[in-house]
């Protein structure tokens, strides 16, 4: 009597291409994480950077940038008095110089730069606030 069906070492190899296939697509979801994650974090980065600006050219007040290695901190002022503090922390991998910038009424600042440097894409990202947002790579 014959069966008819797969062996043993025909099921193993179907199976064992079955999972290759199904793990080439998981290889190239790391970068796409962390494309997303920079991304994000620049988008941030942009919308708290036009509210400060709106915000010193509507109250008169200044406004300070702390950028540190891993994050950046936008403090707002009501004269000498610091009033509020948001922290915007960079993702994994992606970090920036040292600066100490500030906004002053009416929204202005003086020539700057600020460079990020990613750890896995292996590449800068140059912000140069003063000619209005923009990414130059």
């Amino acid at each position: 009597m014959k069966h008819s069906g797969f062996t043993l070492l025909e099921s193993v190899i179907v199976l064992g291409l079955v999972t290759s296939f199904a793990l080439i697509p998981l290889t190239q979801f790391g970068p796409i994480k962390q494309q997303h994650a920079e991304q994000l974090f620049f988008d941030d980065f942009d919308q708290e950077w036009r509210y400060l600006q709106a915000y010193t050219l509507l109250r008169g007040e200044r406004v300070k940038i702390h950028i540190t290695r891993h994050q950046a901190t936008f403090i707002t002022f009501q004269g000498q008095k610091p009033m509020t503090t948001k922290n915007l922390m960079m993702p994994a991998g992606l970090h920036a110089d040292l600066h100490n910038l500030s906004i002053d009424p009416p929204g202005q600042m003086g020539p700057s730069q600020i460079s990020f440097w990613s750890d896995y894409f292996q590449r800068p990202t140059t912000i140069k606030p003063q000619m209005g947002w923009g990414i130059y790579e």
